[in-house]
């Protein structure tokens, strides 16, 4: 399948297929949504998002919608960040509760740890 077939294939912009991103191994992430703190683990990051996924049943509460923004504090080997992002999809498999978001409000400042992370060429 070539580049351009791929591309048309999407709507919208498929950062997998315009940028590298970084896979991320111990980077956990803490948020608040319907009034419950959550811990997660970013597992992937680039400019214009990150994967997440936390460990619980799947009737155990969180359930995002697309486009729900979540404040995040995010600890990189850097330092902590704080970001917000919007939800573009998330599943349940198992024990298993992953979500993708597209970043809507990130530090612009080359020293920020979520900057560093990106910015890495590891």
């Amino acid at each position: 399948m070539n580049e351009r077939h791929c591309m048309s294939t999407f709507k919208g912009q498929e950062r997998r297929r315009i940028q590298r991103t970084k896979l991320v191994t111990f980077c956990p992430a803490s948020f608040s949504y319907k009034d419950r703190e959550y811990e997660a683990m970013m597992g992937d990051v680039s400019e214009f998002g990150a994967g997440f996924f936390h460990s619980e049943p799947p009737n155990a509460g969180l359930q995002f919608k697309n486009g729900d923004v979540i404040a995040l504090t995010i600890k990189t080997p850097y330092g902590e960040s704080q970001a917000k992002a919007s939800v573009v999809w998330s599943r349940h498999l198992g024990e298993n509760y992953s979500w993708g978001m597209q970043f809507v409000e990130i530090s612009k400042d080359k020293k920020d740890p979520l900057r560093c992370l990106m910015d890495s060429p590891f």
